[in-house]
């Protein structure tokens, strides 16, 4: 039979373990988790272009794309990535991306 002070001590291991785990997860970022479900390069790269431009475009009037043209025209993959990357990035989560 456990002792209360036995399940108290428990109890904050399972919770400092908890914590500890979703801490993690936390700072994985949005490139990394697109690697890990599989994207191709080109397209995680696009999507990095295309999340800057988006957010750069939030912050100034003048500046701001990074987009390829050529790889935009020949290149499916990075011009998809961009185009995701540009439309789901928002100002208040850059520190997702």
């Amino acid at each position: 039979m456990h002792t209360q002070k036995q399940t108290s001590t428990s109890l904050r291991f399972i919770l400092l373990f908890i914590t500890l785990t979703s801490l993690v997860g936390c700072t994985a970022s949005r490139h990394d988790q697109l690697a890990d479900l599989g994207f191709s390069t080109p397209y995680m790269e696009g999507y990095d272009d295309g999340c800057h431009s988006k957010v750069t475009a939030a912050q100034t009037y003048n500046d701001g794309y990074r987009q390829d043209p050529e790889r935009m025209f020949k290149e499916p993959r990075y011009a998809n990535g961009w185009k995701d990357g540009y439309e789901q990035c928002f100002v208040a989560n850059k520190e997702f991306y």
